[in-house]
């Protein structure tokens, strides 16, 4: 392949990352008519081109527009519970287990209506010996940073980063989901075609209506008039997975950085590094300056990337807490614990008068 040609195929990548960051993935057309690319041609570069890049398109939902509050909890399991704890426990969204300990730190986010229940269900978990200890801060907001395609170098499958470069990036960026406290608004139907687009965001709506056994018509009806019009997915972003599909997640490290009431000009310079870092892949935080960044740092890189966050934050009163992963895993909205008539449930909790939900666990 010549220069000419392979330079003329990374700045098509690049375009259609971008397109599909700003349009998503619903109309392989418009991104066709954007892009310069035919519309068959978009099709294979969503569904398997980008994969060959060691790119995946994922689909954001809008949890707020859900109904959901999230938060962020650290949990400490007692030795050999994690299979009987994490069988009982529901509404998250990540978890990343740190090297070397039976310690855990997710992302939830729970029903508005359920949110003092879920936090005194944690609460019993304790009381049966499951947990040694936990946290939980509730989050204002969280935000998806957008894939940084300039910084990608997509013939070699690997990040190569101009730090000044970097620095030049003033405005932060990414869909956010923030908290509206009211409650879900979703039905059935709604679920269903929201966890088929979470499974395979490229799925049409002939595909998910086979798949769940429903009218056509109807999950094309409920697609259009709550899930576009609504707004419960905020859109799509592109997520860098190239050590997982070549087996060599030891390429990769996993890190989650917690912030703990930040004052306010160190929280937004806070935000700022970690939302211009083209690793940072989720964020969220509180008004009070409580922030957690989760970050996939290639290795080659991870040296550069601490030098780069310690510099910038040097001037911080508040130092972060840093852990590193060495297991994580993304979770699905569970349609199985939403009843059609009632709405969604919480498995397992049975109330509890001496249950007090404050202090730190409350956030």
């Amino acid at each position: 392949m010549s220069s000419l040609t392979s330079l003329r195929r990374r700045n098509q990548d690049y375009l259609l990352v971008e397109t599909i960051k700003q349009v998503g993935i619903a109309n392989y057309s418009l991104i066709a008519r954007l892009t310069g690319l035919n519309a068959e041609t978009v099709r294979y570069r969503v569904n398997r081109h980008l994969q060959r890049l060691g790119l995946k398109v994922m689909v954001n939902l809008n949890f707020g527009e859900l109904g959901f509050s999230s938060g962020f909890m650290v949990m400490v399991a007692n030795y050999g519970s994690n299979d009987l704890l994490f069988g009982k426990l529901h509404y998250l969204l990540f978890s990343g287990k740190a090297v070397g300990l039976e310690k855990y730190y997710c992302v939830f986010s729970v029903p508005y209506r359920l949110k003092k229940k879920y936090y005194e269900f944690i609460l019993t978990l304790k009381q049966e010996a499951l947990l040694q200890d936990y946290e939980m801060i509730e989050l204002d907001w969280l935000r998806f940073p957008p894939f940084r395609a300039e910084f990608y170098d997509f013939g070699e499958r690997k990040w190569k980063i101009d730090w000044n470069r970097l620095d030049l990036i003033q405005n932060e960026s990414g869909v956010m989901t923030s908290y509206l406290e009211r409650d879900s608004k979703v039905d059935e139907f709604d679920l269903k075609i929201l966890r088929s687009m979470q499974e395979e965001p490229t799925i049409s709506i002939a595909k998910i209506a086979k798949a769940t056994g429903m009218n056509p018509r109807t999950i094309r009806y409920h697609h259009l008039e709550h899930v576009v019009k609504k707004k419960l997915i905020l859109g799509n972003n592109i997520r860098w997975v190239a050590p997982y599909q070549s087996g060599k997640s030891s390429d990769l490290m996993q890190a989650v950085f917690i912030f703990r009431k930040v004052e306010k000009v160190g929280a937004a310079n806070v935000r700022k590094v970690f939302n211009r870092l083209p690793f940072t892949w989720l964020e969220g935080g509180k008004e009070e300056g409580s922030y957690v960044a989760f970050v996939d740092i290639p290795i080659e890189l991870f040296h550069e990337t601490m030098k780069y966050i310690e510099e910038r934050l040097s001037l911080l009163s508040t130092k972060p807490e840093i852990v590193f992963l060495d297991s994580t895993k993304r979770f699905q909205l569970e349609c199985e614990i939403f009843d059609k008539k009632w709405g969604w449930s919480l498995p397992g909790y049975v109330p509890n008068t001496s249950a007090i939900v404050g202090e730190k666990n409350e956030g």
